[in-house]
């Protein structure tokens, strides 16, 4: 799923951005855009348009800058997950009704975005451009690839920006995420050798992104819930639960805590991968615990009352989405 760039299509994706998604999905063979023939990010964005990432209805607007909750979209559908219909939205700048509501909901539940805190509310700020430095941060978490980031020892990021002349602009939360990315293969400096980390990012970059890094494998090694979601993997844990009375307690990634948001034993479920847990739902491997070891899921539950209701549950299903 994590594929890697080959050097012409890395010169190409220093180039690109991303592009607005809908909520339908599609599996025609052609796109109805009239807007990106002869564009350099055509294939891609055809490719996210038969996989059902990106819209059915419109113009594609290929160079218009990509929007946050357009962005959070396409990497949720370019996955292969289906979010859950839900009546509650956890950002006060989103309506519960809204048709954004389900897809802001998986991706933060999933850790793809933590939103902005401002006393006891959380802002989306959905309608937002996004710049590359986040667009990256949002890449690497919907690869689920956080767990290696986080291996990445500070020096070594500092050293390697050093090596840009505005590697000194990305704000620190992005800096690991970005020098991973570059490391990985997954983008590139520009022609000039820049990183113009707050350079805003259009819908074809983000489509390119999508296409390259998080659309499927080959079909035949693809399984799926019942709900259609992808997964890759399957295993039976024991589940238990936590909580704290405190909401300024971050997981072993830095994810702020709330409902999703698990701890493994990072030797059997790597940090970072997105699960689908029976009886829980969604969730991101993003915490441990001492008493966390082998094949036990320990599951963040919004009170401590919850938790200790929660009790030990065994022969529990864990599915691994990346």
């Amino acid at each position: 799923m994590k594929k890697m760039l080959i050097l012409a299509s890395l010169v190409a994706l220093t180039l690109v951005g991303t592009p607005a998604v809908e909520a339908e999905t599609n599996t025609n063979t052609a796109t109805p855009y009239a807007d990106i023939a002869g564009h350099w990010a055509e294939k891609e964005i055809e490719k996210c348009y038969i996989a059902g990432a990106v819209g059915t209805s419109g113009d594609f607007r290929p160079d218009e800058a990509v929007t946050r909750i357009e962005l959070l979209t396409m990497f949720v559908k370019a996955k292969g997950i289906e979010p859950v219909q839900t009546n509650q939205s956890s950002f006060k700048d989103i309506p519960a009704d809204s048709w954004m509501t389900p897809y802001a909901e998986i991706a933060y539940r999933l850790g793809i975005v933590h939103g902005q805190k401002q006393g006891k509310d959380i802002y989306l700020r959905p309608n937002e451009p996004v710049q590359r430095e986040e667009l990256v941060s949002m890449l690497i978490r919907s690869a689920g690839n956080s767990g290696a980031v986080n291996q990445l020892k500070w020096s070594t990021t500092v050293q390697a920006l050093a090596k840009f002349p505005d590697g000194n602009r990305i704000q620190e939360a992005d800096q690991r995420p970005f020098v991973y990315a570059l490391q990985n293969g997954m983008m590139n400096a520009y022609a000039d050798g820049t990183l113009q980390p707050q350079k805003l990012m259009t819908r074809a970059e983000a489509a390119t992104y999508a296409a390259f890094h998080l659309l499927p494998g080959k079909a035949s090694e693809q399984k799926t819930l019942a709900n259609g979601t992808s997964y890759r993997q399957v295993m039976t844990v024991q589940t238990t639960a936590y909580s704290y009375a405190t909401d300024k307690i971050l997981s072993y990634l830095e994810y702020p805590l709330r409902e999703g948001v698990v701890a493994v034993d990072p030797k059997i479920i790597p940090l970072g991968s997105h699960l689908y847990i029976e009886g829980y739902g969604y969730a991101v491997a993003a915490d441990i615990g001492g008493a966390v070891k082998d094949q036990h899921v320990d599951l963040y539950l919004p009170t401590v009352s919850d938790a200790e209701n929660y009790g030990l549950k065994k022969g529990v299903q864990v599915f691994l989405l990346d």
